[in-house]
């Protein structure tokens, strides 16, 4: 990955985990928007350490079973949401969160060059700009809104990114 990349990413992270720092210091426990906050707070620093320290193992398993924990409590919201956004974003809160499981349980594959590893991450990259294309898209039809979807739009879309840089091309 380039220096430029670098610098783009560390500030779209830097930038939503920060977010969701100042979300969780500024408000009441508020359910399903807590955890999603708390989520984004977790997702930052480990896109974090991926970025600056690829190869790091820093709590892999915990990192994977925090994210996967955090999926299953999306999956178990949208269970119970009764708006299509209210579903859609707990979908994607539960697929952003899966993206991190993948990358960090992925990556070695990745580095070695895996095809069936190569083709899950290209998936994974397609649903992720999916996922943020869904969140710009809510942000400017959602005015009191635009700034939270905005910050999910761009760590989904950060992640789509980084994950894209690291894949190898499906084209030899």
């Amino acid at each position: 990955m380039t220096g430029a990349w670098t610098t783009v990413l560390t500030v779209v992270f830097a930038a939503t985990g920060l977010y969701g720092v100042w979300r969780l210091g500024t408000r009441r426990w508020q359910g399903i928007e807590t955890v999603v906050d708390l989520s984004h707070v977790l997702m930052s620093p480990a896109m974090l350490v991926m970025l600056w320290w690829p190869m790091a193992a820093t709590g892999q398993w915990v990192q994977i079973a925090v994210f996967a924990g955090l999926a299953g409590v999306f999956f178990y919201h949208l269970s119970g949401s009764e708006t299509v956004p209210e579903r859609a974003g707990a979908m994607a809160h539960a697929w952003m969160n899966l993206g991190m499981v993948w990358m960090l349980a992925a990556m070695p594959r990745l580095m070695s060059g895996d095809a069936w590893a190569t083709m899950l991450s290209w998936s994974a990259v397609g649903l992720l700009v999916i996922t943020a294309g869904w969140w710009l898209v809510h942000a400017a039809r959602t005015p009191g809104h635009r700034t939270v979807c905005g910050c999910h739009g761009l760590s989904c879309a950060g992640m789509a990114t980084m994950l894209a840089l690291t894949t190898p091309s499906l084209v030899g």
